[in-house]
């Protein structure tokens, strides 16, 4: 347990360095990498070793007083690996400014920040000696949680009031997202001009009015 903490923890070192070079301090990307590329091969691969750090740490647990170093190195291999999430979702930031927002990516988003969030409390358990069914039993609120929180957002009108503000007027798209999306397209212009025929009276349709909590669909 204790060489695997070390060796794993060498191998995040090199890659967060690796990210931050390229981030951060300007270093080019590999010949024949796209941003998107970049983005793509960080998003999911990286996203699920965080996961399975979660996991690793649930496994360390029994060992961690066989020696006095090993606490230490999970603790910062957690801590790595909340960096980790930060850096996937740099990498997925930088490739909306470039392509805009969308459902999956968006989605993306906020996966990233609840594996974070169960990593801390992967951290607090660690550093407070609580049971595994402590931590499963809030990771599950925290889910569950999560869905019932989103049920009450309009992503619709999320992603379409990003695209038409930045610039990203992908005209079938933004029809795609059906009308709770027509407002922030109608607003701003976008998508009412250039849709093909095919589109342009969905795109033209009005914001649906709600007279009344119990009309609102989520």
């Amino acid at each position: 347990m204790l060489r695997a903490l070390v060796l794993f923890n060498l191998m995040i070192g090199v890659q967060s360095l690796t990210d931050l070079s390229i981030m951060v301090g300007g270093t080019a990307l590999p010949e024949g990498i796209t941003l998107a590329e970049y983005a793509h091969r960080g998003a999911y691969p990286l996203l699920a070793t965080a996961i399975l750090a979660g996991a690793f740490a649930l496994a360390a647990r029994p060992f961690l007083r066989e020696h006095r170093v090993i606490k230490p190195l999970l603790l910062l291999w957690l801590g790595q690996n909340m960096m980790l999430c930060a850096a996937v979702a740099l990498r997925l930031e930088l490739y909306i400014d470039v392509l805009g927002l969308t459902y999956l990516r968006l989605d993306a988003l906020i996966w990233m920040a609840l594996v974070a969030v169960g990593l801390g409390m992967v951290i607090w358990q660690v550093l407070r000696a609580r049971s595994n069914g402590w931590l499963l039993g809030r990771v599950a609120v925290l889910g569950f949680g999560t869905l019932y929180l989103c049920s009450f957002v309009n992503f619709a009108q999320v992603i379409a009031g990003y695209n038409v503000t930045h610039g990203f007027a992908h005209d079938v798209y933004l029809c795609e997202l059906g009308p709770l999306a027509a407002g922030p397209i109608v607003e701003g212009g976008a998508g009412v001009k250039r849709c093909s025929l095919i589109w342009l009276d969905y795109c033209r349709m009005d914001a649906p009015s709600v007279g009344n909590w119990r009309e609102w669909g989520f």
